[in-house]
């Protein structure tokens, strides 16, 4: 189960993935790791449109894991375009409050 070539693994430091077992998990199935400041919300793209993500899948009542995975499929596809987009224009804003922080966690 690794992660294809052209994709960006994004870690976030958070002390329950750098276990000594994640770690070696990515070194041998993650091409690209990014890290990011330790529970930085702020540079982890990942973690910025999880919690779009997240808050849709918790409205429904899923009883098994092939409707959970049914679920994450369709609702993944409906994600409008303008959610990446305004996450991307957030950038610059998050970015400075990252050097404010000099380097530190945001929030």
């Amino acid at each position: 189960m690794g992660i294809l070539p052209h994709y960006k693994f994004y870690q976030d430091n958070d002390p329950k993935h750098n276990a000594h077992i994640c770690r070696l998990w990515a070194l041998y199935h993650c091409l690209q790791v990014i890290r990011t400041p330790t529970q930085s919300r702020n540079l982890n793209p990942t973690e910025n449109i999880w919690g779009h993500f997240n808050n849709r899948i918790r409205k429904f009542k899923i009883s098994s894991k092939n409707e959970l995975r049914e679920k994450l499929m369709s609702e993944w596809d409906k994600i409008e375009g303008n959610v990446c987009a305004n996450l991307v224009k957030s950038k610059p804003e998050r970015l400075n409050e990252i050097i404010k922080c000099k380097g530190g966690p945001t929030h």
